[in-house]
C-alpha cells in the first residue's frame, strides 16, 4: 500500500509538466495566420475552429481568441476576415516597458524591420533616412544613432505608431499602436 502514492507522484509530476507545457506554448494556427507570407491564409480553416470564436457583428467576420502566447507575451488575438480570407491578424497585450521592448525584438526575429515610427505628432521615417544615407555614403549606424535618439527624445505623447515590414517587400506589413495602457499589433495582407 505505501508503494501506490510513490508511484503516483511521478505521475502527478509528469501531468503537471505537460499540462504547463501545453500551456506555455502558442495556439497551433497563430503561426499559420502571422507570418512574412503574402498570402492570405483561407478563412475556412479557423472559422469552425473551437479554440476561436465569432465575436463580430456580422458572423464569419471577427474571430476572437481566449488568452494565447506569442513568444512568452500573453497575447489575445483577432482575425478579420473576408469572405474568403483572414485579412487582418490583430494581437492585443497590456502595455509595460518589457513587453514593448520584447515585442519589437520578436517582430525582428520573425523577419521584420521598423520602416517608420511616430510619437505623438514626431515621425520619423527609417526607410527615407536609410536611403538618403546611402544617396551619401554615410554608414547606416548614423541612421541607427539618429532613431535611438528619436526614440529617447523627451515626447508629450506617450502615444506611439510604428510600421513594420519585410524588408524590401510591400506585404505584409504591420502596424504596432502603443496608448501606454495596451499594445496592439496588426499583419495586415492587403
Amino acid at each position: 500500500m505505501r508503494t501506490l502514492p510513490v508511484l503516483i507522484l511521478p505521475l502527478l509530476l509528469a501531468l503537471n509538466t505537460l499540462s504547463f507545457s501545453v500551456q506555455a506554448s502558442e495556439s497551433w494556427w497563430l503561426r499559420t495566420v502571422f507570418n512574412t507570407s503574402s498570402v492570405q491564409p483561407s478563412s475556412q480553416n479557423y472559422i469552425n475552429d473551437i479554440d476561436l470564436m465569432d465575436c463580430g457583428e456580422v458572423e464569419g467576420t471577427l474571430l476572437c481568441s481566449d488568452q494565447t502566447k506569442y513568444y512568452d507575451l500573453d497575447v489575445y488575438v483577432e482575425l478579420e476576415l473576408d469572405e474568403s480570407s483572414v485579412e487582418v491578424v490583430r494581437l492585443n497585450l497590456p502595455y509595460s516597458n518589457l513587453s514593448h521592448t520584447k515585442l519589437q525584438a520578436y517582430l525582428r526575429q520573425d523577419g521584420f524591420a521598423l520602416s517608420s515610427i511616430r510619437i505623438g505628432k514626431d515621425e520619423f521615417d527609417v526607410v527615407a533616412q536609410l536611403e538618403q544615407a546611402k544617396r551619401e555614403g554615410v554608414g547606416y549606424d548614423k541612421v541607427d544613432k539618429q532613431l535611438v535618439e528619436f526614440i529617447n527624445a523627451p515626447h508629450r505623447s506617450s502615444e506611439q505608431k510604428s510600421r513594420w515590414n519585410v524588408p524590401n517587400v510591400a506585404i505584409p506589413w504591420i502596424e504596432l499602436i502603443s496608448d501606454g495602457n495596451k499594445l496592439t499589433f496588426e499583419l495586415n495582407r492587403f
